[in-house]
């Protein structure tokens, strides 16, 4: 096959890691694929390089059996090409935006510029729920496309499902075993906890404070933890002055993030039900570290038996601390946590994704040529 995988901007995300990630599998497959962009903000070591381009039109986009995107707004660039060569489009959903939108305008999730009382507070809040409401009209306009719709955790699926009684293929993300493999020897609890948290702090679904807040209430009861913080953009003032985090790294590759995993005893990831898939506790998972999770359905999702994780409520940091001593003085739940752990991130090999996303794309290929 010849695949065009088409992305606006390339930084330093894990969006844009695992979209690259396909390019590599399916060439790896046999299959000429090409990986065009607009823009490389940043990069972090990438195997493939993208060609830049100078717009999404049918000029510059390689001739292909099919095309490859991953936001709403390379939907609607890319159908128009797509729909006047009679070539499948194919929507990689790593997220689902109509959900974000909706929460805000529900007010599940308010801004914390819109916490104030005033009048003028309240008539700014107005207008904003006014201009979601239109984003969202857009995003449904933008779904309701016959793209063909892969997305990355099963409540994705169900939510294209569920909105638009559209089909959606299942695509997990997977990660390189060669990568991120078991650290050699189990750590020593018994001194100070090393806790990683990897994420980018100003992304509300993320829930980056909380886990400030839980290490805040271990180290006040005098526990010896070292928070590592790890994040994809520039560190907020808001986090530096914080006083919780021992060190940050910003943008580091994929080996050093995994030297990190082996070197950390536990992981936090206190997401929202807005994540996606949630790489980082599958990546920690497979190097043999402990992971403390929200009951959030993109991380109960990764088996049917939820024994793999520490779970905790969202936005409960006194229930994370708890998870921190809870694992760091049984190791019978350790052990247990961390074999399970193995158990989950077989079922994520870079090996299985790409030949379910083999199987997928060929699908709708043959059936056009046909």
């Amino acid at each position: 096959m010849k695949i065009v995988y088409a992305i606006r901007h390339v930084g330093m995300t894990g969006g844009v890691k695992v979209f690259f990630q396909h390019v590599e599998l399916l060439r790896n497959l046999g299959h000429e694929v090409h990986l065009v962009a607009r823009y490389i903000d940043e990069t972090w070591g990438f195997r493939v390089t993208p060609e830049i381009v100078p717009s999404f039109d049918d000029t510059h986009i390689p001739e292909a059996d099919a095309i490859v995107v991953t936001t709403p707004k390379d939907v609607e660039a890319l159908w128009r090409v797509a729909k006047k060569r009679g070539i499948p489009l194919f929507h990689f959903m790593q997220g689902f935006e109509p959900d974000y939108v909706l929460e805000r305008i529900h007010g599940k999730v308010i801004p914390d510029r819109f916490h104030g009382k005033g009048i003028t507070t309240k008539i700014q809040y107005m207008k904003k729920i006014w201009g979601w409401k239109r984003k969202l009209k857009r995003f449904d306009a933008l779904y309701r496309i016959p793209s063909i719709k892969m997305a990355i955790s099963p409540h994705l699926v169900q939510g294209v499902v569920n909105r638009y009684g559209m089909e959606c293929y299942l695509l997990p993300n997977g990660i390189d075993p060669n990568v991120f493999y078991p650290k050699e020897k189990g750590l020593d609890y018994s001194g100070t906890l090393r806790i990683l948290s990897v994420g980018n702090a100003t992304i509300e679904y993320k829930a980056i404070p909380d886990i400030w807040k839980a290490v805040k209430i271990l180290k006040d009861r005098g526990e010896h933890v070292f928070l590592t913080r790890v994040s994809p953009a520039a560190i907020p003032e808001i986090e530096k002055n914080a006083g919780v985090v021992d060190r940050f790294f910003v943008k580091i590759s994929e080996q050093d993030m995994a030297n990190l995993y082996r070197e950390s005893h536990i992981l936090i990831s206190a997401s929202t039900e807005i994540e996606g898939f949630g790489l980082p506790p599958v990546e920690a998972m497979s190097t043999g570290t402990p992971v403390i999770l929200t009951k959030v359905s993109p991380f109960l999702a990764f088996d049917t038996t939820h024994d793999y994780a520490c779970f905790v409520n969202v936005h409960k940091p006194e229930e994370i601390a708890e998870g921190v001593i809870a694992i760091a003085r049984d190791k019978t739940l350790r052990d247990r946590l961390v074999a399970r752990g193995f158990e989950i991130a077989k079922k994520y090999s870079l090996e299985m994704v790409g030949e379910h996303l083999e199987k997928i794309l060929q699908r709708h290929v043959i059936k056009r040529r046909i």
